[in-house]
């Protein structure tokens, strides 16, 4: 079922990579862009993985942004838009699995706002999925009105951040990563010397393990 009115259901996913339907197709995964980017930031990603054997599905949030508010905010600033977003990257997810690929050879990941709607999503919905990257992002809204983590069951997971990353705090990156591991995920947290609110050298080397892993699936 679909959130009534969701304007990012009405712009179609880009596609990058190999054919979603091509026997032989090792892995597919679904990244999510951040704030006033689109998919060519994403598409960017998929050239710097250099992995020709992997479908890529982008979702496209509406206007550029898939929330008005920050990650930090009570989850009502961010109502209906989250609801939502949430509903275009579990679209994303969905067209993956119809081109044929199960869970186990799907990977997840988004950078920024993208990041944080991969977690929020994954910790509401968790799947059996090839790994999750979460790319300076973390769970949505104050910690405390947080929907808890649900089991991870060994869930592989990347997150990474800048040390001094000027719009997501490194302190709540880790505090999701710690959830998630908590919750039974398998997770690698890395904090990289990146000043700059970007995806870095060490980011998508994080993302390409995570696809090794579902190629190999």
């Amino acid at each position: 079922m679909t959130v009534a009115g969701n304007p990012h259901l009405a712009v179609a996913p880009a596609r990058a990579g190999a054919p979603l339907d091509q026997a032989g197709t090792a892995a597919a995964a679904v990244l999510v862009h951040g704030r006033d980017q689109d998919e060519l930031v994403m598409l960017d990603v998929a050239r710097r993985l250099g992995l020709p054997g992997v479908a890529y599905v982008l979702p496209v949030a509406a206007g550029g942004s898939w929330y008005p508010g920050r990650y930090f905010d009570p989850a009502d600033v961010n109502q209906p838009h989250l609801d939502w977003a949430l509903e275009a990257v579990a679209a994303a997810i969905g067209q993956a699995r119809r081109g044929g690929f199960p869970d186990q050879r799907i990977v997840v990941g988004g950078f920024s706002q993208g990041a944080c709607l991969v977690a929020e999503l994954i910790a509401r919905r968790p799947a059996p999925f090839a790994g999750a990257a979460v790319l300076t992002g973390c769970r949505l809204g104050p910690r405390e009105q947080q929907v808890t983590t649900a089991a991870q069951a060994g869930l592989p997971m990347f997150f990474s951040c800048g040390r001094d990353d000027p719009w997501v705090r490194l302190a709540d990156v880790r505090a999701s990563a710690e959830a998630f591991r908590r919750a039974g995920a398998s997770v690698v947290f890395e904090v990289s010397a990146e000043r700059e609110h970007r995806i870095g050298d060490d980011a998508v080397a994080g993302l390409r393990r995570l696809l090794a892993g579902a190629a190999a699936a």
